[in-house]
């Protein structure tokens, strides 16, 4: 064989190798990428359908949802921790007619706007009830996985009819990474398609046997933990509570704290609501490692935290719950930014009748309350007492919050007379609240709390209309005092308010007498005097009501250029306390004011000997019980009649009025 002819059959052996090898090497190719979109197509599905499982037995009243289309807060805390389960990053839930129920990434969970409109994928899982799966290159897509399938899975009721539909992304990237290197290696390893066919069953069952047992334990940790803080939650929290309340350590003293971020809501406001979740986490972190080995912190929900821990004595145990509110008192955030915030705790100590553990966090709950109520930043231990103060002041609190629609405030009149010839000039009008039994509540015992709730601006803009209503039915010139709380002046409206007022009832301003406090004048004193002067320029007169008490300052009387001096009662019975002190102390008062070119009225006369030495004192106007007694307006008409004679030159007797109108008590 000639040398030509060899070289041409080895040229042919080696090309039909290389060709061989070739056809190999395509075949292995393709049978790789076969396996591997066959082997994340059924890890897909795998995932879709454990989610979609997972999904539908966790969502609370999962049937109302469907109905209504609108989520509880419970069903919201499931779909927002749901998005962290496995590798769905995206979730819809649809009705058994293929309507949007719930889309994960839209502006805010619930039905979307295009809710109506059926998706064909979703009519045929509906028609057919059977899952449907789409692998999809995310290369070329804005914020989405290189490698994601679209999985719509059908989930049925009992009898085999279709309950709804669950449409998840799934990322594969990984998946497909994995399988494909293992198939890669499998091929060089073996290089015969034998490894194809039991290599893969065998590392997609070991991948989804892994991710199963991934899933549950996530779902078993979601279940008893806090998604954000990683704390127990309140349920596994109550259960440890209930476990120790069962037999209580010996020789120790165990309770329960429950602490609360003082207006968390303002750090949120300030710097975002991400900064406000980071400062939850470091404070959790804080909270627990101010813990020692067998106490317990857990998170109550949004702001608040508990803890579980045992003590040699009371005082260690309360001091170690004040040391983990220090803790947390100031923690960074970002990037090392220190975000300050006060916490209040209210801790219950554990005794043998508490078996109940909601009940033991009812009662820390209610010494929160109490600490909330003292003015935050503190620690109250919880007493039965305190139980039926709390139980009062919300009974009080709802009063007040339905006192305007449901008419329970009332406003009474007082007079005050002209002091030198007993006429009635004036009626001040007094806020008093019905509780539900018919029962009148002084102004005193709740207006504190209505500044407290932000209900006392509409409650004092209630007042100045019902006032100057009715003051425009008594004869001209006679007016109305108003007092107004320091809160009037926060909103800015005051003065809108009062123009309101007057308009509604065609009162003339010079008619409208408001009243302040010495309190109010320490409280922004540039915003308080803009707004008094523009009252006077509006024609209302200005009173200091309490004059002498609290923060006298002679700098108010000029600064904020009042009309009138109301003398606090407490001068006037010192009167019968020490007359000579007393008499001289209000004889300044009344020099003073007079020199200020301001009225004066004396509040609080009970009796005829301190009207004479008022009266002999030069002082402008008298109120008090000595001349009656606050009084609804239907009971007003005849005492303004009685008052009118002296203004058509009938003067009564200073200290003398009618028998009707005396009383025995304190002005409220």
């Amino acid at each position: 064989m000639s040398v030509d002819r060899q070289q041409f059959r080895l040229s042919r052996f080696v090309g039909a190798v290389l060709i061989g090898m070739a056809a190999l090497a395509a075949s292995v190719v393709a049978g790789v990428d076969f396996a591997v979109d066959r082997a994340v197509s059924a890890d897909a599905r795998a995932r879709a359908e454990d989610w979609a499982g997972y999904f539908i037995n966790r969502l609370p009243d999962v049937d109302a949802l469907l109905k209504s289309g609108r989520l509880t807060d419970s069903q919201q805390q499931v779909v927002t921790t749901a998005a962290h389960v496995g590798n769905v990053f995206r979730f819809k839930l649809y009705d058994a007619s293929g309507h949007t129920i719930v889309e994960s990434d839209a502006q805010s969970f619930g039905k979307a706007d295009d809710a109506d409109h059926v998706d064909d994928e979703v009519g045929d899982v509906v028609k057919d009830r059977q899952p449907m799966i789409s692998l999809n290159d995310g290369t070329r897509e804005r914020n989405m996985p290189a490698l994601y399938a679209e999985g719509y899975v059908p989930v049925l009721k009992a009898d085999g009819s279709l309950r709804a539909v669950v449409e998840t992304y799934v990322d594969e990237t990984r998946t497909a990474a994995f399988f494909k290197t293992s198939f890669n290696l499998l091929a060089i390893v073996l290089s015969v398609g034998i490894s194809l066919a039991f290599g893969v069953p065998t590392i997609a069952f070991l991948l989804r046997t892994k991710q199963a047992r991934e899933v549950k334990s996530r779902a078993d940790f979601l279940a008893s933990h806090d998604a954000l803080t990683s704390l127990p939650n309140r349920q596994t929290f109550a259960a440890a509570v209930a476990h120790r309340a069962a037999e209580l350590p010996a020789g120790l003293v165990t309770g329960v704290a429950l602490l609360d971020v003082d207006d968390f809501l303002a750090i949120s406001d300030e710097h975002g609501r991400q900064a406000g979740d980071e400062f939850l986490k470091r404070a959790a972190s804080a909270i627990a490692a101010g813990c020692l080995v067998d106490d317990i912190a857990a998170r109550g929900g949004d702001d608040q935290f508990l803890v579980l821990l045992s003590r040699p004595t009371e005082a260690e145990l309360l001091a170690s719950v004040e040391a983990m509110m220090q803790l947390a008192h100031e923690v960074p955030i970002g990037e090392g930014r220190p975000v300050a915030a006060h916490l209040s705790a209210g801790v219950h100590v554990l005794g043998p009748e508490d078996a109940d553990a909601e009940l033991v966090l009812q009662h820390a709950a209610t010494a929160l309350y109490q600490a909330k109520v003292d003015g935050k930043n503190a620690l109250r231990r919880f007493t039965p007492e305190m139980d039926a103060r709390m139980r009062a002041r919300r009974e009080l609190e709802q009063l007040l919050r339905d006192g305007l629609v449901e008419e329970r405030f009332e406003l009474h009149y007082q007079p005050l007379l002209d002091a030198r010839n007993g006429s009635c000039v004036g009626m001040e009008a007094l806020l008093r609240l019905r509780d539900r039994s018919g029962g009148l509540i002084p102004p005193i015992a709740f207006v504190p709390l209505a500044e407290q709730l932000g209900l006392i601006d509409d409650i004092g803009y209630w007042a100045l209309l019902e006032a100057t209503r009715v003051a425009s039915t008594w004869p001209d010139p006679i007016f109305v005092s108003v007092n107004l709380s320091v809160k009037q002046f926060a909103t800015g409206e005051l003065l809108e308010n009062v123009t309101s007022a007057l308009e509604a009832a065609g009162l003339p301003a010079r008619r409208l007498e408001l009243e302040v406090t010495e309190s109010l004048l320490m409280e922004n004193t540039q915003a308080v005097a803009a707004q008094l002067k523009a009252l006077k320029a509006l024609g209302v007169s200005i009173a200091m009501d309490d004059f002498g008490t609290g923060y006298s300052s002679l700098a108010y009387l000029w600064q904020f250029g009042f009309d009138k001096l109301k003398i606090d009662r407490s001068f006037i019975t010192a009167l019968d306390v020490d007359p000579v002190k007393a008499r001289e102390l209000l004889d300044t008062i009344v020099m003073l004011a007079h020199k200020l070119d301001m009225k004066v009225t004396a509040e609080g006369i009970e009796a005829e000997s301190q009207a004479r030495v008022l009266s002999e004192l030069a002082c402008d106007q008298f109120q008090g019980y000595l001349y009656g007694r606050p009084a609804p307006a239907a009971d007003l008409p005849a005492v303004l009649l009685r008052r009118a004679g002296a203004q058509l030159g009938k003067p009564l007797e200073t200290g003398r009025p009618a028998a009707t109108m005396r009383a025995t008590g304190t002005n409220a």
